[in-house]
Protein backbone atom coordinates (compact mmCIF):
# COMPACT_ATOMS: atom_id res chain seq x y z
CA UNK A 1 0.00 0.00 0.00
CA UNK A 2 2.70 2.33 0.84
CA UNK A 3 4.17 1.44 -2.56
CA UNK A 4 1.40 2.49 -4.95
CA UNK A 5 0.71 5.82 -2.30
CA UNK A 6 4.07 6.68 -3.11
CA UNK A 7 4.09 6.06 -6.74
CA UNK A 8 -0.06 7.89 -7.49
CA UNK A 9 1.92 11.07 -5.14
CA UNK A 10 5.07 10.99 -7.62
CA UNK A 11 2.71 10.99 -10.36
CA UNK A 12 0.35 13.86 -9.33
CA UNK A 13 3.28 16.12 -8.11
CA UNK A 14 4.67 15.66 -11.84
CA UNK A 15 1.11 16.71 -13.46
CA UNK A 16 1.13 19.50 -11.28
CA UNK A 17 3.95 20.86 -11.37
CA UNK A 18 5.00 22.99 -14.74
CA UNK A 19 7.47 21.80 -17.19
CA UNK A 20 10.92 23.53 -18.25
CA UNK A 21 9.90 26.48 -19.92
CA UNK A 22 12.06 26.75 -23.49
CA UNK A 23 14.94 29.15 -23.92
CA UNK A 24 16.24 30.40 -26.72
CA UNK A 25 19.78 32.73 -26.56
CA UNK A 26 21.97 33.49 -29.19
CA UNK A 27 26.06 34.50 -29.18
CA UNK A 28 27.27 36.07 -29.74
CA UNK A 29 26.38 40.44 -29.44
CA UNK A 30 28.13 41.50 -32.30
CA UNK A 31 30.18 39.91 -35.24
CA UNK A 32 32.00 41.03 -38.21
CA UNK A 33 31.46 39.47 -41.84
CA UNK A 34 32.71 36.07 -41.95
CA UNK A 35 31.78 35.49 -38.40
CA UNK A 36 29.28 32.35 -37.15
CA UNK A 37 26.11 33.36 -34.83
CA UNK A 38 25.29 30.25 -32.51
CA UNK A 39 21.55 30.03 -31.60
CA UNK A 40 21.22 27.99 -28.54
CA UNK A 41 17.85 26.10 -28.39
CA UNK A 42 16.62 24.24 -24.70
CA UNK A 43 13.83 22.36 -23.73
CA UNK A 44 12.12 22.79 -27.01
CA UNK A 45 8.71 21.18 -26.68
CA UNK A 46 7.96 18.45 -29.44
CA UNK A 47 5.02 18.80 -31.52
CA UNK A 48 5.49 22.23 -31.21
CA UNK A 49 4.93 25.40 -33.76
CA UNK A 50 8.48 26.83 -34.39
CA UNK A 51 9.13 30.10 -36.54
CA UNK A 52 12.52 31.46 -36.74
CA UNK A 53 12.98 34.69 -38.84
CA UNK A 54 16.82 35.95 -39.78
CA UNK A 55 16.85 39.09 -40.86
CA UNK A 56 19.61 41.86 -42.34
CA UNK A 57 19.40 45.74 -42.75
CA UNK A 58 22.36 47.03 -44.21
CA UNK A 59 23.07 50.54 -46.28
CA UNK A 60 23.78 50.55 -50.18
CA UNK A 61 24.88 52.54 -53.31
CA UNK A 62 21.51 53.25 -55.73
CA UNK A 63 21.45 50.94 -58.26
CA UNK A 64 24.66 48.26 -57.16
CA UNK A 65 24.48 44.96 -56.84
CA UNK A 66 24.60 43.19 -53.29
CA UNK A 67 24.54 39.83 -51.33
CA UNK A 68 23.70 38.42 -48.18
CA UNK A 69 24.61 34.96 -47.21
CA UNK A 70 24.13 32.69 -44.67
CA UNK A 71 26.39 29.69 -44.78
CA UNK A 72 27.26 26.28 -43.07
CA UNK A 73 23.54 26.80 -41.99
CA UNK A 74 22.64 23.70 -39.12
CA UNK A 75 19.44 22.68 -39.30
CA UNK A 76 19.92 20.56 -35.91
CA UNK A 77 15.86 19.04 -35.69
CA UNK A 78 13.39 18.46 -38.17
CA UNK A 79 10.43 20.72 -39.18
CA UNK A 80 6.79 19.34 -40.39
CA UNK A 81 4.44 21.09 -42.63
CA UNK A 82 7.22 23.49 -42.81
CA UNK A 83 7.94 26.44 -44.99
CA UNK A 84 10.70 28.60 -45.94
CA UNK A 85 10.00 32.29 -46.83
CA UNK A 86 13.07 34.55 -48.30
CA UNK A 87 12.02 38.28 -49.09
CA UNK A 88 13.87 41.19 -50.12
CA UNK A 89 12.89 44.80 -49.89
CA UNK A 90 14.62 47.46 -51.85
CA UNK A 91 15.52 46.03 -54.88
CA UNK A 92 14.51 45.61 -58.34
CA UNK A 93 16.16 42.45 -59.28
CA UNK A 94 16.72 39.27 -56.96
CA UNK A 95 17.99 35.78 -56.59
CA UNK A 96 17.79 33.02 -54.11
CA UNK A 97 19.85 30.17 -53.76
CA UNK A 98 19.71 27.28 -51.99
CA UNK A 99 22.60 24.75 -51.48
CA UNK A 100 22.17 21.39 -49.32
CA UNK A 101 25.20 18.67 -50.56
CA UNK A 102 24.78 18.52 -54.30
CA UNK A 103 21.51 20.45 -55.01
CA UNK A 104 20.70 23.73 -55.72
CA UNK A 105 17.46 25.56 -55.87
CA UNK A 106 17.43 28.78 -57.83
CA UNK A 107 14.51 31.37 -57.73
CA UNK A 108 14.93 34.86 -59.59
CA UNK A 109 12.64 37.77 -60.09
CA UNK A 110 11.73 41.90 -60.66
CA UNK A 111 10.52 43.29 -57.47
CA UNK A 112 7.14 44.75 -57.42
CA UNK A 113 7.26 48.31 -55.49
CA UNK A 114 10.22 47.66 -54.67
CA UNK A 115 10.03 43.78 -53.09
CA UNK A 116 10.53 40.67 -54.26
CA UNK A 117 8.75 37.52 -51.82
CA UNK A 118 8.93 34.00 -52.84
CA UNK A 119 8.00 30.59 -50.82
CA UNK A 120 8.23 27.09 -50.25
CA UNK A 121 6.75 24.24 -48.76
CA UNK A 122 8.32 21.00 -47.55
CA UNK A 123 9.35 19.10 -44.86
CA UNK A 124 12.67 20.63 -43.30
CA UNK A 125 15.51 17.87 -42.35
CA UNK A 126 18.16 18.12 -39.84
CA UNK A 127 21.44 18.91 -41.62
CA UNK A 128 23.84 21.51 -42.94
CA UNK A 129 23.29 23.71 -45.73
CA UNK A 130 26.00 24.93 -47.83
CA UNK A 131 24.10 28.34 -47.98
CA UNK A 132 21.49 30.75 -48.20
CA UNK A 133 22.10 33.20 -50.78
CA UNK A 134 19.91 36.08 -51.05
CA UNK A 135 21.53 38.63 -53.86
CA UNK A 136 20.34 41.05 -56.34
CA UNK A 137 19.90 44.64 -57.26
CA UNK A 138 18.78 47.98 -55.18
CA UNK A 139 16.36 50.44 -56.84
CA UNK A 140 17.96 53.85 -58.10
CA UNK A 141 16.99 55.72 -55.60
CA UNK A 142 17.78 53.08 -52.22
CA UNK A 143 19.99 53.60 -50.42
CA UNK A 144 19.06 50.81 -47.65
CA UNK A 145 18.22 46.84 -48.26
CA UNK A 146 16.15 44.50 -46.65
CA UNK A 147 16.57 40.88 -46.92
CA UNK A 148 14.34 38.55 -44.88
CA UNK A 149 13.90 34.29 -44.43
CA UNK A 150 11.66 33.01 -42.17
CA UNK A 151 11.65 29.13 -41.57
CA UNK A 152 8.41 28.25 -39.77
CA UNK A 153 7.06 24.15 -38.88
CA UNK A 154 6.16 21.70 -36.50
CA UNK A 155 9.24 20.41 -34.13
CA UNK A 156 10.55 16.88 -34.21
CA UNK A 157 13.78 16.05 -32.87
CA UNK A 158 16.11 16.62 -29.91
CA UNK A 159 14.59 19.09 -27.42
CA UNK A 160 18.54 20.62 -26.55
CA UNK A 161 20.02 21.96 -29.68
CA UNK A 162 21.86 24.71 -31.53
CA UNK A 163 21.12 26.23 -35.00
CA UNK A 164 24.36 28.06 -36.26
CA UNK A 165 25.41 29.98 -39.70
CA UNK A 166 28.15 32.17 -41.13
CA UNK A 167 27.27 35.82 -42.08
CA UNK A 168 29.12 37.00 -45.16
CA UNK A 169 28.80 39.99 -47.87
CA UNK A 170 27.92 42.56 -45.30
CA UNK A 171 30.61 44.75 -43.75
CA UNK A 172 28.13 46.45 -42.05
CA UNK A 173 23.96 47.04 -40.82
CA UNK A 174 22.37 44.52 -38.23
CA UNK A 175 20.87 41.37 -38.10
CA UNK A 176 17.86 40.48 -36.65
CA UNK A 177 17.31 37.13 -35.43
CA UNK A 178 13.89 36.47 -33.65
CA UNK A 179 12.09 33.05 -32.46
CA UNK A 180 8.78 32.10 -31.88
CA UNK A 181 7.71 28.78 -30.08
CA UNK A 182 4.18 28.32 -30.26
CA UNK A 183 3.22 32.01 -30.48
CA UNK A 184 5.08 33.08 -28.35
CA UNK A 185 8.79 35.22 -28.42
CA UNK A 186 11.21 32.93 -27.08
CA UNK A 187 13.83 35.25 -28.50
CA UNK A 188 14.38 38.61 -30.24
CA UNK A 189 18.38 40.12 -30.99
CA UNK A 190 19.32 43.01 -33.21
CA UNK A 191 22.97 42.39 -33.33
CA UNK A 192 25.41 44.57 -35.39
CA UNK A 193 27.81 43.67 -37.96
CA UNK A 194 31.41 45.48 -37.94
CA UNK A 195 30.37 48.18 -35.44
CA UNK A 196 28.08 49.85 -33.36
CA UNK A 197 24.15 49.54 -34.71
CA UNK A 198 24.00 52.53 -37.69
CA UNK A 199 21.04 54.87 -37.11
CA UNK A 200 18.44 54.48 -39.89
CA UNK A 201 18.52 56.65 -42.99
CA UNK A 202 20.55 59.03 -40.67
CA UNK A 203 17.53 60.33 -38.75
CA UNK A 204 17.15 60.49 -35.41
CA UNK A 205 14.12 58.94 -33.09
CA UNK A 206 12.81 62.05 -30.55
CA UNK A 207 11.56 61.67 -26.97
CA UNK A 208 7.78 59.83 -26.50
CA UNK A 209 5.44 62.53 -27.32
CA UNK A 210 1.44 62.85 -28.00
CA UNK A 211 2.43 64.75 -31.32
CA UNK A 212 2.96 63.39 -34.37
CA UNK A 213 7.09 62.98 -35.88
CA UNK A 214 7.58 64.23 -39.00
CA UNK A 215 6.32 62.34 -42.12
CA UNK A 216 10.44 61.16 -42.54
CA UNK A 217 10.85 59.46 -39.24
CA UNK A 218 8.07 57.53 -40.01
CA UNK A 219 9.37 53.95 -40.99
CA UNK A 220 7.29 51.11 -42.64
CA UNK A 221 7.88 47.50 -42.29
CA UNK A 222 6.92 44.38 -44.31
CA UNK A 223 5.88 40.66 -43.80
CA UNK A 224 8.01 38.15 -46.02
CA UNK A 225 5.28 37.86 -47.81
CA UNK A 226 4.09 41.25 -48.83
CA UNK A 227 0.45 40.68 -46.83
CA UNK A 228 1.11 42.92 -44.18
CA UNK A 229 2.91 45.95 -42.88
CA UNK A 230 3.18 47.87 -40.37
CA UNK A 231 4.31 51.66 -40.27
CA UNK A 232 5.66 53.15 -37.16
CA UNK A 233 7.44 56.15 -35.46
CA UNK A 234 10.53 54.27 -34.07
CA UNK A 235 14.32 53.51 -34.97
CA UNK A 236 14.24 49.41 -34.10
CA UNK A 237 13.43 47.25 -36.71
CA UNK A 238 9.57 45.51 -36.51
CA UNK A 239 9.82 41.74 -37.74
CA UNK A 240 6.64 39.47 -38.88
CA UNK A 241 6.27 35.83 -37.82
CA UNK A 242 3.65 33.47 -39.47
CA UNK A 243 1.85 31.61 -36.71
CA UNK A 244 -0.96 28.71 -37.34
CA UNK A 245 -4.41 29.75 -37.61
CA UNK A 246 -6.82 29.85 -34.74
CA UNK A 247 -10.20 29.56 -35.35
CA UNK A 248 -12.41 33.00 -34.95
CA UNK A 249 -15.97 33.42 -34.39
CA UNK A 250 -18.48 31.77 -36.02
CA UNK A 251 -19.05 33.44 -39.33
CA UNK A 252 -15.73 34.34 -40.06
CA UNK A 253 -12.66 32.87 -41.19
CA UNK A 254 -8.46 34.11 -41.96
CA UNK A 255 -8.10 35.57 -44.86
CA UNK A 256 -4.41 36.24 -44.08
CA UNK A 257 -2.22 35.42 -40.93
CA UNK A 258 -1.87 35.34 -38.35
CA UNK A 259 1.15 37.35 -38.14
CA UNK A 260 2.72 38.04 -35.00
CA UNK A 261 5.12 41.29 -34.68
CA UNK A 262 7.96 41.08 -33.04
CA UNK A 263 9.64 42.07 -30.44
CA UNK A 264 6.68 41.59 -28.31
CA UNK A 265 5.18 43.90 -25.61
CA UNK A 266 6.36 46.96 -27.67
CA UNK A 267 3.92 49.81 -27.26
CA UNK A 268 3.69 52.47 -30.13
CA UNK A 269 3.71 55.91 -29.42
CA UNK A 270 1.80 57.75 -31.50
CA UNK A 271 -0.16 54.81 -32.59
CA UNK A 272 1.46 53.27 -35.35
CA UNK A 273 -0.58 51.31 -38.57
CA UNK A 274 -1.06 47.99 -39.67
CA UNK A 275 -2.29 47.51 -43.44
CA UNK A 276 -3.33 44.15 -44.95
CA UNK A 277 -3.50 43.67 -48.65
CA UNK A 278 -7.01 42.09 -49.49
CA UNK A 279 -6.11 38.54 -51.29
CA UNK A 280 -6.94 38.21 -55.14
CA UNK A 281 -10.87 37.75 -55.91
CA UNK A 282 -12.07 38.56 -51.95
CA UNK A 283 -14.93 40.77 -51.72
CA UNK A 284 -14.16 43.83 -49.48
CA UNK A 285 -17.18 43.85 -47.88
CA UNK A 286 -17.09 42.51 -44.01
CA UNK A 287 -13.28 42.67 -44.30
CA UNK A 288 -11.61 43.47 -40.37
CA UNK A 289 -8.40 43.47 -38.65
CA UNK A 290 -8.59 41.50 -35.32
CA UNK A 291 -6.29 41.18 -33.08
CA UNK A 292 -5.61 37.57 -31.01
CA UNK A 293 -4.80 36.93 -27.60
CA UNK A 294 -5.12 33.95 -24.76
CA UNK A 295 -7.64 32.49 -27.76
CA UNK A 296 -9.75 35.41 -28.19
CA UNK A 297 -10.10 37.68 -31.28
CA UNK A 298 -10.63 41.44 -30.70
CA UNK A 299 -11.86 43.46 -34.10
CA UNK A 300 -10.02 46.50 -34.29
CA UNK A 301 -11.24 50.25 -35.86
CA UNK A 302 -10.47 48.92 -39.88
CA UNK A 303 -10.70 51.44 -42.78
CA UNK A 304 -11.42 49.28 -45.79
CA UNK A 305 -9.74 50.61 -48.95
CA UNK A 306 -10.03 49.58 -52.82
CA UNK A 307 -7.37 46.99 -51.96
CA UNK A 308 -6.05 47.32 -48.45
CA UNK A 309 -7.29 47.57 -44.98
CA UNK A 310 -5.75 49.42 -42.47
CA UNK A 311 -5.90 50.05 -38.66
CA UNK A 312 -4.30 51.67 -35.91
CA UNK A 313 -2.17 49.86 -33.35
CA UNK A 314 -0.46 50.77 -30.16
CA UNK A 315 1.05 47.34 -29.19
CA UNK A 316 2.63 44.70 -30.78
CA UNK A 317 0.67 41.32 -30.73
CA UNK A 318 -0.97 39.09 -33.04
CA UNK A 319 -3.04 39.91 -35.82
CA UNK A 320 -4.44 38.44 -39.10
CA UNK A 321 -7.54 39.83 -41.77
CA UNK A 322 -10.85 38.34 -41.12
CA UNK A 323 -13.61 37.97 -43.75
CA UNK A 324 -17.12 36.56 -43.82
CA UNK A 325 -17.57 33.12 -44.61
CA UNK A 326 -18.70 32.12 -48.10
CA UNK A 327 -22.13 31.37 -48.72
CA UNK A 328 -23.80 28.07 -48.35
CA UNK A 329 -21.11 27.14 -45.43
CA UNK A 330 -21.56 24.25 -43.17
CA UNK A 331 -19.75 24.64 -40.40
CA UNK A 332 -19.11 21.46 -38.62
CA UNK A 333 -17.29 22.11 -35.01
CA UNK A 334 -18.09 24.46 -32.38
CA UNK A 335 -16.17 27.55 -31.97
CA UNK A 336 -15.67 28.32 -28.57
CA UNK A 337 -13.37 31.84 -28.86
CA UNK A 338 -14.89 35.17 -28.00
CA UNK A 339 -17.16 36.53 -30.84
CA UNK A 340 -15.27 39.50 -33.03
CA UNK A 341 -16.94 42.81 -33.33
CA UNK A 342 -18.77 43.00 -37.05
CA UNK A 343 -16.81 44.64 -39.36
CA UNK A 344 -17.23 48.10 -40.10
CA UNK A 345 -15.53 50.54 -42.14
CA UNK A 346 -14.24 53.48 -40.24
CA UNK A 347 -13.94 56.97 -42.40
CA UNK A 348 -10.52 58.22 -39.64
CA UNK A 349 -8.49 56.24 -38.02
CA UNK A 350 -8.54 56.39 -33.95
CA UNK A 351 -6.20 55.34 -31.35
CA UNK A 352 -6.88 52.36 -29.71
CA UNK A 353 -5.99 52.15 -25.88
CA UNK A 354 -3.32 49.42 -24.98
CA UNK A 355 -4.96 46.21 -23.86
CA UNK A 356 -5.22 46.19 -20.47
CA UNK A 357 -3.09 42.60 -18.92
CA UNK A 358 -5.59 39.80 -17.48
CA UNK A 359 -4.45 38.39 -14.52
CA UNK A 360 -3.42 34.63 -14.19
CA UNK A 361 -6.47 32.19 -13.57
CA UNK A 362 -5.17 30.43 -9.82
CA UNK A 363 -5.37 26.43 -10.12
CA UNK A 364 -7.28 24.40 -12.60
CA UNK A 365 -10.24 22.03 -11.36
CA UNK A 366 -8.31 19.62 -12.54
CA UNK A 367 -5.25 20.25 -10.32
CA UNK A 368 -7.53 20.67 -7.09
CA UNK A 369 -9.01 17.48 -8.10
CA UNK A 370 -5.54 15.57 -8.21
CA UNK A 371 -3.86 17.45 -4.96
CA UNK A 372 -7.11 16.27 -3.33
CA UNK A 373 -6.18 12.51 -5.06
CA UNK A 374 -2.69 13.30 -3.81
CA UNK A 375 -4.10 14.16 -0.21
CA UNK A 376 -6.04 11.21 -0.07
CA UNK A 377 -3.47 9.06 -0.54
CA UNK A 378 -1.06 11.02 2.11
CA UNK A 379 -4.23 10.15 4.73
CA UNK A 380 -4.04 6.35 3.76
CA UNK A 381 -0.06 6.16 4.32
CA UNK A 382 -0.55 7.95 7.97
CA UNK A 383 -3.48 5.89 8.99
CA UNK A 384 -1.92 2.19 7.74
CA UNK A 385 1.30 3.73 10.19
Amino acid sequence: MRFICVFVLFILVSLVLPAAAVTITERPDAIVNGQPIFVTVRDLPGNSSFSLLVQADCAVQPNSEFRFQMSQFVMPFALKKSSITATLSGTSTNRLEVMKESTIVTVSGQSRDGQFSTTKHYDITPGTYDYFRLSGTSLPTARSITAQLQVTGTTQGSKNSEISFVVEGLTAGTITIAALVDGTQALYKNIPIGGPEPSPAGSSVPAASTAAPPPEQWRTFTSADGMVSITVSRAEPVGFLMVPAEDPARGTRVLSGPYTLVPQDTYFSPPGRIEFRIPVGTPAEGLVIASHDRGNWTSLPSTIGNTTVTAPVTISGTFALLGPLPANTTIVSTVTTTPATPATTIPKTTETPPATPTARAGIEPARLLLLAVGAGCAVAMRKRE
